[in-house]
């Protein structure tokens, strides 16, 4: 086994990976299915890859891909993970109304940045693109974000 594919490595990366894909296949379901196959695949052709220095931006990118592949196989669900309430007069905030309205590539933004913690150069890695096209990717979500939800 390569000395970084092993338990801690898991055990760290596992839940930012669940997290990542929930937010972008919608069922934890399938983003468990997604995470499981990406490990697998690690062991299994660990010789191939390099685990020295960006090992969160080989994992996510590995588990973009293969949210990518399941999508489209899929027929998208509703959700129903997503329903939060605010705070100050109890109204009901549609969450996964407003994170519908985001084009798939301002999710995945949103999620690695917001949820993850990521920064931009991290971001921009593992989807492929310049720092430009996260920053503008991260402004007009949050911009469609913010009409959405405000009261």
């Amino acid at each position: 086994m390569h000395p970084c594919v092993n338990d801690s490595l898991y055990q760290v990366w596992r839940p930012k990976l669940l997290r990542f894909c929930t937010q972008v296949l919608g069922h934890s379901h399938d983003a468990e299915e997604v995470v499981h196959d990406v490990f697998a695949r690690l062991l299994e052709k660990q010789a191939s890859y390099s685990l020295d220095a960006e090992v969160g931006v080989l994992l996510f990118k590995m588990a973009r891909n293969r949210c990518i592949d399941l999508r489209r196989r899929k027929v998208p669900e509703p959700r129903d993970d997503l329903v939060v309430r605010a705070p100050d007069d109890g109204r009901v905030l549609d969450l996964r109304e407003a994170l519908l309205l985001l084009e798939h590539e301002e999710r995945e933004v949103i999620s690695l940045t917001a949820l993850d913690g990521l920064g931009y150069r991290e971001v921009a890695a593992i989807l492929g693109c310049s720092l430009g096209t996260v920053a503008a990717r991260k402004y007009a979500a949050v911009e469609k974000l913010r009409r959405r939800l405000a009261p």
